[in-house]
């Protein structure tokens, strides 16, 4: 986890007239989970979308490396992720929310201030290698969609579903990390927050 949580710029800090909570989008994706931001609210990922000025959303996930990247994973790379190992951060612009949804996806969203969605680009910003010249490992499966190269390591006992829940508790949100490696303990702890609408 990122050490310290530093302070927003003033431009992402919360004000009295910033009344109106904004939505942080934890995405379910059967095994995995991944975070769903609004572009226009980052602070130091703001240059990541850089190939698509429509995304209006940003989805995040993390994971093993190896087994992230491979366009057909096998039992070799699932094992391979069970030991500790270099990860990566995949990231899909979207113009809607809607743009990330299938038959097996679903997102719970939750309703946060802007410092606290601060905080959270902020998480995702510094598990990059070189934060500010992310190292780009190449394209992801979907149209504009990235790799980049993360700091962190992947593990039976950190999972991407770990690091999703510990975005949020980096964030000053009511929930902790601590024991989930599985999407639905990720899925029942985000469950217990306080929910907003689905944004159009």
């Amino acid at each position: 986890m990122p050490a310290g949580t530093g302070a927003p710029p003033p431009s992402f800090a919360p004000s009295g007239a910033d009344h109106l909570p904004l939505e942080i989008g934890v995405l379910i994706a059967g095994w995995h989970t991944g975070l769903v931001l609004p572009a226009g609210e980052l602070g130091p990922l703001h240059p990541l979308p850089r190939s698509d000025p429509r995304a209006k959303y940003l989805s995040f996930g993390w994971g093993n490396r190896r087994f992230y990247m491979s366009a057909h994973p096998g039992s070799g790379d699932a094992i391979a992720a069970l030991f500790s190992s270099p990860s990566a951060l995949f990231v899909q612009p979207a113009a809607a929310p809607s743009d990330l949804l299938a038959s097996d996806i679903h997102i719970h969203w939750v309703c946060a201030d802007r410092e606290q969605v601060w905080r959270v680009d902020r998480y995702i910003e510094q598990s990059l290698i070189r934060p500010g010249d992310p190292v780009d490992l190449g394209s992801g499966p979907f149209p504009e969609s990235r790799f980049y190269a993360s700091t962190e390591h992947y593990s039976a006992v950190h999972t991407c579903n770990t690091w999703t829940v510990a975005a949020l508790e980096y964030a000053g949100l009511p929930v902790s990390a601590t024991g989930v490696l599985f999407s639905s303990q990720a899925d029942e702890r985000v469950r217990d927050l306080r929910a907003c609408p689905a944004p159009q």
